[in-house]
């Protein structure tokens, strides 16, 4: 190889306080990639955000540098996590594509969706040299809508954590504070359209019927449409059983994911599904629909519904309560195939095919 490997990673998603699936990738990868790369990876932020780069270096420990507008050295490969390239360059730039859910045209506000359209589009109709998408599904979706680069596409998977310990009782407060010994179930994620809340809801109405001391506890931040859903918890006879958290600490959420009953993630639209990886890594029992990421994400570790029917929802959980996943995980196999390490490994195979086309 005659260069030397130097990456500029956009962190843009880690300008917030709290992060969850874009800023969660990022944060892991940067973190997998300096064990590999060393002094040799930086993280960057584009002038106009350089005012929340104390944010962004809570998150990674490190200290972030200012992006120019344009990138002269050919040997820096310049990488934009969220589907935007911020920046001209003369060496190698990589995007990761993570859903091509606006081109659905549902689930989103249209305004925004059309803004992340046209992000999206101008960034693949670009002189981009590698574009990496986080399943084969996202893959499949980028070349129905541009199938002009399908062979610019790399698959690269998400990683996850893996504990060396169980959650300490000290350290949970309000999931125990809410359950009070008593069966849950669990949503962690967007508190919007696209999770199919309402259809999840009704089949919690419906097992409720049958399991008088169940709860449902959903965790995360209100996204599109949330008010929908809202509404629709303030006129269930069960409002009094359904709770949400807003954001957990992870301690909080570890302690969810060990003792729910189901992870209800029965979504219209996934293009990974963190959650899921999540959970299966203690072998929680978890209830995916049919369609999107979750099939391969999720593989015959899960059990799947119609998302469309509540009723089938409804009973694919009552099986999975009461026999537990498919086949439990074995996790030493399961590590090596979802680790943060594995995911930037071959990302730095992307940066390094990259030259070939510049």
């Amino acid at each position: 190889m005659g260069y030397t490997l130097k990456v500029y990673l956009d962190c843009s998603p880690l300008t917030n306080t709290q992060v969850s699936g874009i800023g969660v990738y990022n944060k892991n990868l940067f973190l997998g990639l300096k064990n590999h790369l060393h002094a040799d990876v930086f993280p960057v932020l584009k002038w106009s955000r350089l005012k929340k780069a104390v944010i962004v270096e809570e998150h990674l420990n490190s200290k972030v540098k200012a992006l120019p507008p344009f990138l002269f050295n050919k040997e820096i490969v310049y990488h934009g996590t969220d589907h935007k390239l911020n920046t001209k360059a003369r060496g190698p730039k990589i995007v990761t594509i993570h859903d091509m859910q606006p081109f659905t045209g549902k689930w989103l506000d249209p305004k925004f969706a059309q803004r992340r359209i046209d992000v999206i589009t101008r960034v693949l109709k670009s002189d981009v040299q590698r574009i990496i998408a986080i399943s084969h599904f996202t893959k499949k979706e980028i070349i129905k809508y541009f199938p002009e680069i399908e062979s610019k596409i790399d698959v690269v998977y998400h990683g996850y954590n893996f504990k060396t310990s169980t959650v300490v009782g000290s350290e949970v407060n309000v999931i125990k504070n809410i359950a009070k010994e008593r069966p849950f179930l669990f949503f962690v994620g967007n508190l919007e359209e696209r999770k199919n809340l309402i259809n999840q809801l009704k089949a919690f109405e419906i097992m409720k019927e049958r399991h008088k001391d169940l709860i449902f506890i959903l965790s995360g931040k209100e996204g599109f449409n949330f008010k929908e859903i809202s509404e629709y918890i303030t006129y269930s006879k069960y409002k009094k059983d359904i709770f949400i958290t807003g954001y957990l600490s992870e301690a909080d959420k570890n302690y969810a994911l060990e003792n729910t009953s189901c992870l209800m993630f029965a979504s219209w639209y996934e293009g990974f599904g963190i959650p899921v990886i999540e959970a299966l890594s203690t072998n929680t029992n978890i209830i995916i629909s049919r369609g999107s990421a979750l099939d391969e994400i999720g593989k015959n570790y899960c059990y799947q519904c119609n998302p469309k029917d509540p009723a089938d929802i409804a009973c694919s959980v009552e099986i999975i309560m009461e026999k537990g996943n498919l086949k439990k995980v074995e996790l030493d196999s399961w590590k090596s195939e979802w680790s943060w390490e594995k995911c930037a490994a071959e990302t730095i195979k992307v940066y390094k095919k990259s030259f070939d086309y510049i």
